[in-house]
């Protein structure tokens, strides 16, 4: 933990300016350098840029900066945490806080909105004045409908791209009507979607489809193009409205009855390590969102340490992982699960869908031998034959 503080603490005092702490917007950007002011107005798209010297810089973004449309529309795509952040700030335009998260500011700095200073062994985070002013001068009530707005549309975007890996910009417009009172056009939705990603976000836009940040990778453009012939000609698994939005959280995943059984196996013949147990299902359950091998699922027990008593009990896992890949939401089946897929009828190759892991043979699993008065393998401080040997 202390590496890590230190390693996040030294990230911090990289992007930060070294010297007296000030609000005055003005004094901020005199204290850049001009490779700094050059990249935050590059950041802002200010005309001109390339030919001002640094003085005509610092103007130039101090008006441009506190203007009240080019704010609003800054802080239109703020994401939650950033505008916490910027929140805490109005109340309090200095905060200080050596270990703050980098993503927590890192757009807001890039747009000018906030800054870093390192002084005196202490990072602090910094609003200027006048964007404080100048965000006092906006309508709130309008503009807090607007962000509100934009957000909405963000999320259900977030949800479907981790929900199916790639879907089509008309399908998100679809979706978003049926499930809300206020509609969306094309039009509407186009600009929506220029905005947001004029930012870094967990989603592109590839060949004309929307596509989850994973497949947007150079590595991984071959996946993209597999995945779309994959998905051609199926049915979207659509949930409901409250259902889908928890897909915007890139950890959410269904904990199906499925994945209960599998833990209460592993909790009951294997371990009592609850809190490995959890990262374990969570591990499986990703492993077989990408189609993981037999082998490669049992490899998360072994890294953990987690060795079967016998070749049955291994197969039985396998079995019941299997069941789990069957009922897992996967991307190639635009969201259904392969059991839901197989109930599709009219398809051979939908009714297909289901797979059956790979059995084991002996050299792929590691088998433990334990004493019935030996400790427990699985932590608990008892005896073998007085706990998982029962």
């Amino acid at each position: 933990m202390e590496d890590y503080n230190e390693m996040l603490e030294q990230m911090n005092i990289q992007h930060a300016i070294i010297g007296e702490v000030t609000t005055s917007l003005p004094d901020i950007l005199q204290d850049l350098t001009k490779v700094r002011l050059s990249s935050l107005a590059s950041a802002c798209n200010l005309p001109g840029r390339s030919k001002m010297k640094k003085q005509e810089l610092i103007e130039a973004l101090t008006a441009y900066m506190t203007d009240a449309e080019h704010l609003q529309s800054a802080l239109l795509i703020v994401g939650g945490l950033e505008w916490q952040l910027f929140e805490s700030l109005l109340r309090q335009p200095v905060l200080q806080n050596n270990l703050i998260l980098i993503e927590h500011y890192w757009y807001l700095m890039n747009r000018g909105l906030v800054f870093t200073y390192f002084s005196e062994g202490q990072l602090y985070v910094v609003l200027p004045d006048e964007i404080r002013e100048a965000y006092a001068k906006l309508d709130h009530a309008k503009f807090h409908q607007q962000r509100a707005s934009v957000q909405l549309v963000h999320e259900y975007i977030l949800a479907m791209t981790h929900l199916y890996g790639v879907i089509e910009p008309d399908k998100v417009i679809e979706i978003y009507n049926a499930q809300n009172s206020e509609q969306l056009d094309q039009k509407r939705f186009k600009e929506l979607l220029g905005e947001l990603t004029s930012r870094e976000q967990n989603y592109t836009i590839e060949d004309g489809f929307i596509v989850d940040g994973y497949l947007s990778l150079e590595d991984s453009q071959g996946e993209l193009k597999e995945l779309l012939a994959q998905v051609q000609g199926k049915p979207y698994f659509i949930p409901k409205r409250e259902e889908l939005l928890k897909y915007a959280d890139e950890d959410y995943f269904e904990m199906t009855p499925q994945l209960t059984k599998l833990r209460a196996y592993i909790m009951k013949e294997i371990s009592r390590d609850a809190e490995m147990i959890d990262y374990l299902i969570d591990d499986i359950q990703l492993a077989c969102t990408m189609q993981a091998t037999s082998g490669e699922l049992i490899h998360e027990f072994e890294r953990r340490g987690l060795k079967f008593q016998s070749m049955e009990q291994a197969d039985t896992v396998i079995a019941l992982m299997n069941d789990v890949y069957n009922h897992t939401r996967l991307w190639m089946h635009r969201g259904h699960t392969p059991s839901e897929m197989n109930r599709i009828s009219g398809n051979v190759e939908l009714r297909a869908a289901h797979r059956q892991l790979s059995p084991l043979n002996k050299s792929q699993v590691s088998v433990t031998k334990i004493g019935r008065n030996e400790p427990c393998p699985c932590g608990s401080g008892f005896k073998y034959k007085k706990c998982c040997g029962k």
